[in-house]
């Protein structure tokens, strides 16, 4: 049987993988032996209590490098996340608040471009500063572990501490170095790639991270450049990119954000029919979306009662718009109170989602759920 190009592509990249990973696995064991065989009880106890922090220390510094790298390249740094710690910069002023959503936990930087010029160029850099600050704390905790001597404990448990960053930050250097991609998302050096490509790809990707870096920003769907989204849409089809499907998604928000209904509802069917492209894991965001839409903005509850009976939680899916959608629906029933209730866990819930610009379209519409439930029947 003949292999298709494509497919030898993907055989050949998962044997570097294996051989990658497999030979830093037997580094990283031979070396931890040797570290650990003449470790004192005590040490090996602090070492395990210190491996958490150690882990936060090495996304830390990964995502610090994006957001030098984009400080550098013109970027406006606007929020820094690592692990449950949050920093958002509202105004001139940076607030810190707790980060409770699990799916930024292994840390996020978003850095919004300003200005238009030389895009391509600035985001690639952006994109590179993540795995290239995991290089040099490797490098550097690495280098300061082979010369620092063990004698006492605390310098023992400094030392090791030192070799189990360097460990941690080379796996995290080469996951995000390395170009791969998996259910339509890109490592660092998958995207590097691309843009420096430059064509068509290149540009449907830099149009891509627009429409990401905005909505996490804060820019509303209503707000979001349509000729650009259209561009991105052409393009998609081009190359056949499999984001293409989640276009749908931005143009039915940005439709419905706009009160265009019947346009809102023709991108969310395109949605609906193209679902077998999205992977399994994501597909219920579809079914919420289609649920929400039916009972709050065409008022038909039979339709939202089918699609939310095909909606299943997952932990990919913002909690704010589950209960948005379960206040509307109450709604629908006639049920004020369970409406009032449902609207409250959302609005408790909107903080934590990443497409903030979402979220304040989507507290408007929580607003309008609150106030229907005040009307004379």
């Amino acid at each position: 049987m003949k292999i298709k190009k494509p497919q030898l592509v993907l055989i050949l990249r998962s044997i570097v993988i294996v051989i990658v990973f497999g030979g830093m696995g037997f580094f990283a064991a031979k070396v931890g032996i040797a570290a650990s065989s003449g470790m004192s009880k005590l040490s090996f106890i602090a070492l395990i209590l210190l491996f958490i922090p150690t882990f936060f220390i090495v996304i830390a510094i990964h995502e610090a490098g994006h957001a030098l790298a984009g400080v550098s390249m013109k970027f406006h740094f606007k929020t820094y996340i690592v692990g449950p710690f949050m920093w958002e910069k509202e105004t001139d002023k940076w607030q810190f608040k707790w980060n409770k959503n699990v799916n930024t936990a292994g840390g996020l930087v978003i850095c919004i471009p300003m200005g238009t010029e030389n895009l391509t160029k600035r985001f690639s850099v952006y994109a590179a500063g993540g795995p290239l600050a995991s290089l040099g704390l490797t490098l550097l905790a690495y280098g300061l572990y082979s010369i620092i001597p063990s004698s006492t404990t605390p310098i023992e448990v400094f030392r090791n501490s030192l070799y189990i960053m360097a460990v941690l930050s080379l796996i995290i250097f080469i996951t995000t170095a390395l170009p791969m991609r998996a259910n339509g998302f890109s490592s660092d050096g998958a995207r590097v790639l691309r843009l420096l490509r430059g064509g068509e790809t290149a540009r449907f990707e830099l149009l891509i991270l627009k429409l990401i870096t905005s909505a996490s920003a804060g820019i509303r769907p209503k707000e979001i450049d349509i000729n650009e989204l259209n561009e991105a849409f052409i393009l998609s089809e081009k190359i056949k990119a499999s984001f293409k499907v989640y276009l749908h998604s931005f143009f039915h928000q940005a439709e419905f954000d706009k009160g265009n209904l019947e346009k809102a509802e023709k991108h969310l069917m395109d949605y609906i029919n193209e679902i077998e492209s999205i992977p399994k894991g994501v597909r219920n965001i579809v079914w919420l979306d289609a649920a929400f839409f039916y009972a709050f903005a065409k008022k038909d509850l039979e339709q939202a009662t089918k699609y939310w009976n095909t909606f299943e939680p997952a932990a990919l899916i913002p909690k704010a718009q589950t209960f948005a959608t379960e206040a509307a629906i109450a709604l629908l029933k006639n049920d004020k109170h369970l409406t009032i209730t449902k609207v409250a866990a959302a609005e408790r819930e909107i903080s934590n989602m990443i497409d903030k610009g979402l979220g304040i379209a989507l507290k408007e519409k929580l607003n309008q759920l609150k106030n229907s439930t005040s009307e004379p029947e």
